[in-house]
């Protein structure tokens, strides 16, 4: 019963919140996607663009793009009250993992838009429930369902293979290694592989283009407009980057649940079989500065952390288990308009700045909110650039859009100002070319590669700028230039014009 108080108090709180604001940059790029279905794409496995292929029938409306990350924190949430029964967790322990992984900032935000890290609190949480169940007698049932989470995993982000890393080390180094003997292993190993064959066949046969567009991710972290920085490619600065977001993803207050999550299997008796999802955390963060990796990468571990911590909390005394759940709960609903959008923009930037947030004006300084605001003003600004060539130029010109969220906006709000469809060349945009244009006149969009396309055109001309304030914090002002006089066709130039990276 608690598992299904939760998993529906979940779904409901999203489904109240998802229409608000606009598409976020992503979504624009999956509804892309979503209209050239694959087995994969240059930066990411093919879950997200199915996901926004099913809303297709609807227009892609927002409600029904972001319905599956509903259901998957949804599930997720009854999911953590599972694990902390089957750990032996009584109505506190359930009720506490329930309320601690449904009100995770981390979770709630990926919850409602679509992305690739949007079923990571899922398939995770999947991944670990299955190998605690192995490790406490499973069958061959909990193999396969091991071996279908990963897979699950990867075709939405291919970070659970940290997870994997993580969990093998783990094992290794308890004395639940001894499930490696099991014929269940390769049970699972073969149910992951059959699973991912199609997309690691498409990866493979483009050259696994996922490698360099990780490499680009890397090499490109800028601070935000208000100059403070998450990601740097320095190590060492990353890394305490990296440690300040745990925190800020999974509650301050929470954080004191999932680090008993992570002590109590070597103090509690009857936890001591899962000190290798313990050990299997150290790891993930070993692993995590080693590589660079950004904040969020790890997120989908906490909710099995908390449903342990919940296991153990239930022990302590009842004024004081009770005072953490109140301090989550209030916590969590107190800071929940910035992971969540249960205000409307102008009530958000009050709420900012009576928390100290933003000065005077107020800002938008939530950079996922300000990623969901203006991108119909940008089609409706490139429509006018676009409408002032003259017939001929329009006959022989193309829109071309730096990057994936720009060419997504054109592409779906473009069709109502009479724009024809965008070429870009981000990622899996670039691989679907230049659909035949000419390009003999180019409306170019974005400055990122305004420079390579000075070399091949004779005239490049800033013909107009469009401009969203609330997306001040990720984003300035986005250029439209007006190039013509091409020195050779767009064929020949569209190589130069490639580049793989966020």
């Amino acid at each position: 019963m608690i598992v299904r108080i939760v998993a529906l108090g979940t779904a409901l709180l999203h489904l109240a919140t998802i229409w608000r604001y606009g598409y976020f940059r992503d979504e624009l790029y999956f509804i892309a996607c979503a209209r050239h279905l694959a087995w994969g794409y240059v930066d990411q496995p093919p879950l997200v663009a199915f996901a926004a292929w099913l809303a297709s029938p609807v227009g892609y409306a927002l409600p029904a793009l972001r319905l599956l990350p509903v259901l998957a924190a949804a599930i997720a949430a009854g999911l953590a009250v599972q694990i902390a029964k089957d750990l032996g967790g009584g109505r506190f322990a359930q009720w506490c993992a329930g309320i601690s992984v449904a009100l995770v900032p981390a979770y709630l935000s990926l919850g409602n838009v679509l992305t690739t890290t949007s079923f990571e609190a899922l398939s995770w949480l999947l991944a670990l429930w299955c190998a605690i169940r192995i490790v406490r007698g499973g069958g061959t049932a909990w193999w396969i369902g091991l071996g279908a989470s990963f897979a699950f995993g990867m075709y939405g982000k291919y970070s659970i293979a940290l997870l994997a890393i993580g969990l093998v080390v783990g094992l290794l180094c308890t004395r639940e290694r001894r499930i490696f003997a099991s014929r269940g292993l390769p049970i699972a190993v073969a149910t992951a592989f059959v699973l991912l064959a199609p997309n690691l066949i498409w990866q493979g046969l483009h050259g696994w283009p996922m490698f360099e567009v990780l490499h680009g991710d890397a090499a490109h972290r800028p601070a935000f407009a208000n100059g403070v920085a998450l990601e740097y490619r320095n190590l060492w600065s990353n890394a305490m980057a990296f440690s300040v977001e745990q925190i800020l993803y999974t509650n301050p207050v929470a954080v004191l649940l999932w680090l008993t999550g992570v002590a109590a299997p070597f103090a509690i008796a009857r936890l001591r079989d899962l000190r290798f999802v313990s050990i299997g955390y150290v790891v993930l963060l070993v692993i995590a500065g080693a590589l660079g990796a950004k904040g969020y990468y790890i997120v989908g571990i906490y909710g099995t952390l908390l449903a342990i911590g919940a296991v153990a909390l239930e022990g302590a005394r009842g004024w004081l288990r009770g005072l953490v759940l109140a301090l989550i709960a209030v916590v969590g609903v107190a800071t929940m308009p910035i992971s969540l959008p249960v205000l409307s923009m102008p009530q958000f930037l009050a709420y900012s700045q009576a928390m100290h947030l933003t000065g005077t004006p107020p800002h938008l300084i939530q950079p996922i909110y300000a990623e969901e605001f203006g991108w119909e003003r940008l089609a409706r600004d490139v429509a006018g650039v676009y409408r002032k060539l003259s017939a001929d130029e329009r006959a022989h010109a193309a829109v071309y859009a730096d990057t994936y969220a720009d060419a997504g906006a054109i592409d779906l709000f473009g069709p109502r100002y009479g724009l024809p469809a965008a070429i870009a060349s981000q990622n899996t945009y670039y691989l679907w070319g230049t659909h035949g244009q000419e390009g003999r006149t180019l409306v170019a969009v974005g400055a990122t590669r305004i420079e390579i396309l000075k070399q091949w055109y004779g005239s490049c001309t800033l013909a107009a700028t469009s401009t969203e304030p609330l997306k001040w914090v990720v984003e300035g002002p986005d250029p439209i230039y007006l190039c013509t006089h091409p020195r050779a066709s767009l064929e020949t130039i569209w190589p130069h014009l490639r580049w793989y990276g966020a």
